[in-house]
């Protein structure tokens, strides 16, 4: 599985780094029509012992200008460790910031919506992130944040009770990625 992955990333930087899109200059102060698919990778801090995450997000919205994108998203993501795998598939609105009207600019973005995974139930689900665009790619660190509500139940059979509680489950994660933009 590894092995597709890295596939995968591999094909997509040589898609990003075609001669022919890095000559088209992407602007985000003009208005239009914002578009991009990314893959990203990680470490998985805390949630579950550690681990690992490989994911795959793609985006839609517009570019407002002034360096502002707004967009609805979904991914993919799979967390990885030695105990088990576990799949995520975020929701989000994501809002980008580009204050540079140049081919190549810093840049912020944040994420906010849901995350549905197979194993919890749905949860939050926000990531910041920062980065740079070179033309048509994006380069970038992002930091993911969930948190899951979930029931627990206890049992305290000496008293004969049982007490179900909710209870937060967090799951921090750092990621490096690569976008494409449309």
């Amino acid at each position: 599985m590894k092995k597709t992955i890295l596939i995968l990333l591999v094909t997509l930087v040589a898609i990003a780094t075609d001669a022919e899109a890095q000559q088209t200059k992407y602007n985000y102060h003009k208005t239009g029509y914002w578009g991009n698919v990314e893959a990203e990778g990680g470490v998985l801090l805390s949630g579950g012992g550690g681990g690992s995450n490989i994911g795959f997000t793609t985006v839609h919205g517009g570019r407002l200008g002034h360096g502002v994108a707004m967009g609805l998203g979904v991914g993919v993501y799979v967390d990885i460790n030695s105990y088990y795998y576990a799949l995520n598939v975020p929701i989000f609105l994501e809002t980008k910031y580009s204050p540079l009207k140049s081919g190549r600019s810093p840049f912020l973005s944040l994420r906010t919506g849901l995350s549905v995974t197979d194993t919890l139930d749905t949860g939050f689900y926000l990531a910041p992130a920062v980065g740079v665009d070179i033309g048509r790619l994006s380069l970038f660190m992002r930091y993911g944040f969930n948190l899951f509500p979930t029931s627990v139940d206890i049992s305290f059979p000496e008293l004969d009770t049982n007490i179900t509680t909710t209870a937060n489950i967090k799951m921090h994660t750092v990621s490096l990625g690569i976008a494409v933009n449309f």
